[in-house]
């Protein structure tokens, strides 16, 4: 593929926006289906991959580019419905960290089995060469967006 080529591609912000929602939409009817109704779509960025447990709400924060004010607010949430509790980080006492509940992990559980279902039905469309391109090419992604992250904390 050309650079010329490339010009006439839609950009990957836009093209990444389809299955976000897809995936967003699909996981909210999969909670709700197995009767995590108190789940609201601003829970998942707390219950995104690889999941909250261990982590600090500003790490939380930072993934999900929210404030620490926000997170610490949807972490209240999730806290009150038994999801998660919060509890001294073992290195250091000042410090809190996020641990998963059986049912916060039962209900991480619905999410993964989401994904894996799509993410199933997405490699036998594209087929296995093109599915792992296409997820290669993301987990560099990550990488970089990673790495971006790191240098403006």
């Amino acid at each position: 593929m050309t650079e010329t080529d490339d010009a006439a591609l839609p950009a990957v912000g836009a093209l990444l926006r389809r299955p976000a929602v897809l995936v967003r939409h699909e996981v909210m009817l999969s909670l709700h289906d197995a009767g995590f109704d108190d789940v609201l779509p601003a829970h998942l960025g707390v219950f995104q991959h690889p999941g909250p447990d261990g982590l600090r709400p500003g790490v939380l924060a930072q993934r999900t580019a929210a404030s620490k004010q926000a997170m610490n607010h949807l972490l209240h949430q999730l806290e009150s419905a038994g999801y998660i509790y919060r509890e001294p980080h073992p290195d250091d006492r000042r410090i809190r960290v996020v641990r998963l509940t059986e049912r916060g992990r039962a209900a991480f559980s619905v999410i993964a089995s989401t994904h894996a279902r799509l993410e199933e039905e997405w490699r036998a469309e594209l087929g296995h060469e093109t599915y792992r391109s296409l997820a290669g090419g993301l987990v560099r992604l990550q990488e970089v967006l990673d790495g971006k992250g790191a240098a403006r904390a």
